[in-house]
């Protein structure tokens, strides 16, 4: 019997948490996350567990903010930290190579929860179809795709499932 899943991609695009503010003490790609920021991204995992189970992959830009934030969210999916997979070229990376990068993941990835910054998180959601201002931090949005590879990924394929802002949380 096929898997119901077989035909099937889930992204969920998450925002990092809120961030100390930039100093001249500290690079912009080291900053951390503030005590709100962490309470946020794990109150934001709680959600993604219930809404759509432990994804099969965390990606996240390797600024330390986005790193932070997939690493407590995974905290409370469940998802083993040490797989959390760092991508360089995902630090401010424009809507188009996120979508490059989710391109290429394996196929027996169904789902993948990518953890990046604005402005490209919120580009992303805007080609993908849902019309957003503003990724709020620490806020996910959820689409589904019936494509079997994810090197088939597009905003004509997209269906998009939810949207959630930390505020709601």
């Amino acid at each position: 019997m096929w898997s119901i899943y077989r035909d099937m991609k889930q992204l969920i695009i998450l925002r990092h948490g809120k961030a100390e503010h930039d100093s001249m003490a500290k690079d912009d790609y080291d900053r951390i996350l503030t005590n709100r920021g962490r309470r946020n991204a794990a109150a934001m995992g709680e959600y993604i567990l219930k809404k759509t189970g432990v994804p099969d992959l965390i990606l996240s830009s390797s600024a330390k903010r986005a790193h932070e934030t997939a690493r407590y969210a995974a905290q409370h999916i469940g998802y083993p930290e040490e797989e959390i997979q760092n991508v360089q070229n995902l630090y401010f990376a424009p809507a188009r190579w996120i979508l490059n990068v989710v391109s290429r993941l394996p196929e027996e990835i169904n789902s993948c929860l990518y953890v990046g910054h604005n402005p490209g998180v919120t580009d992303l959601v805007n080609d993908l179809g849902v019309r957003l201002d503003n990724l709020p931090t620490a806020s996910a949005v959820c689409f589904e795709f019936n494509i079997d590879s994810w090197a088939k990924i597009s905003a004509e394929r997209a269906n998009f499932m939810w949207l959630k802002t930390a505020k709601e949380l």
